[in-house]
């Protein structure tokens, strides 16, 4: 007896063929995730009343970068030429999957105290300072290409 495919099968077996390139190619194509953790606003890290811009690699063990906030926010820097690779960074990340730990220490105006340590930790979109307790969202950038735009208060 001879195999008939009938009509609710035809379309079925159509249908089967025009969704499974979509369903294969949205999970083969992932794309990664960009590389750097970037403070969206700026953090108060005890040090001025503008708090500053962070980023940090958290494939990288001394991967942390700073800069001041600039008219936009830490979507642009005041300060520059570039963003600055933090002094002394450190950045952990835990063999299970948890939060990030970064620290560095920046260089202060006062005689008194010319350096403080920052403390950080970032996890699910936030960044925390461990000292102050602030806390901002963070986003992801592909490159640390921050734009000069001067407007915010100085350190």
């Amino acid at each position: 007896m001879p195999h008939v495919v009938t009509q609710p099968r035809r379309v079925c077996f159509a249908l089967l063929l025009t969704l499974w390139p979509v369903g294969c190619r949205s999970s083969s194509q992932l794309q990664p995730l960009p590389r750097y953790v970037v403070t969206a606003s700026p953090i108060d890290v005890s040090l001025g009343p503008s708090g500053v811009c962070v980023a940090v690699d958290p494939l990288d063990r001394r991967g942390v970068w700073w800069w001041e906030p600039g008219a936009s926010g830490c979507a642009s820097r005041s300060t520059g030429p570039g963003v600055f690779h933090a002094d002394r960074a450190t950045v952990s990340r835990p063999v299970h999957p948890g939060p990030t730990v970064l620290s560095f220490r920046l260089q202060t105006h006062s005689a008194t105290r010319p350096f403080i340590d920052v403390r950080l930790l970032v996890d699910d979109g936030n960044m925390r300072a461990l000292e102050s307790g602030a806390r901002v969202q963070t986003n992801r950038r592909n490159d640390l290409d921050i734009p000069e735009l001067p407007g915010r208060g100085r350190l």
